[in-house]
């Protein structure tokens, strides 16, 4: 499997514009079952190498934005929400995070925007031993972010149309 399949599976799972992103993993899960091991084993390492591409300080910045909250869980669970719509959505956003708000489509971002699913489409796609699959899994490792974080004043101005649509002052205070 290459990443053009991969992206195919992504992209034929339902718009994510209509469907839950646990709507769209579980029909990747049906697509993806059948599958021999070493094409789930290809779809999961494409899924990291995705997830590690897009472990960067402006999409950091932009979870938080949106979420009001951030730790490892919640940003990966970001990132998966992005691969989950799409090649073209997500290479766009990684050019320019604040282009999420041109896509986004949710009453409860802390609900809502989750991918976590993503990460056991494979798993549950495998007719067999669990371990067997994952011990072929890559787990490229994630980039070093070392940056200070920045004040509310340079959120607004790096990412102007996300900041207005969610900043929540209220809720980073109740989240964090």
């Amino acid at each position: 499997m290459n990443e053009a399949e991969f992206w195919e599976i992504v992209e034929s799972s339902g718009s994510p514009d209509k469907n839950t992103p646990d709507e769209q993993c579980e029909t990747i899960t049906e697509k993806l079952s059948g599958k021999s091991k070493e094409e789930l084993t290809s779809f999961a390492n494409i899924h990291r190498e995705l997830l590690c591409k897009a472990y960067t300080w402006p999409m950091l910045k932009a979870s938080f934005i949106i979420l009001s909250y951030i730790s490892d869980d919640v940003f990966e669970d970001f990132r998966n929400w992005v691969i989950l719509n799409g090649k073209q959505r997500f290479y766009k956003t990684l050019e320019q995070p604040d282009i999420i708000s041109s896509y986004i489509a949710v009453d409860d971002p802390v609900e809502e925007v989750t991918g976590e699913s993503l990460l056991y489409v494979c798993d549950e796609a495998f007719d067999g031993d669990v371990e067997e699959l994952e011990e072929s899994y890559v787990y490229p490792e994630d980039p070093v972010i070392d940056d200070e974080w920045p004040s509310e004043k340079e959120l607004q101005q790096e990412f102007p149309k996300l900041y207005d649509q969610f900043w929540d002052e209220e809720n980073i205070r109740t989240l964090s």
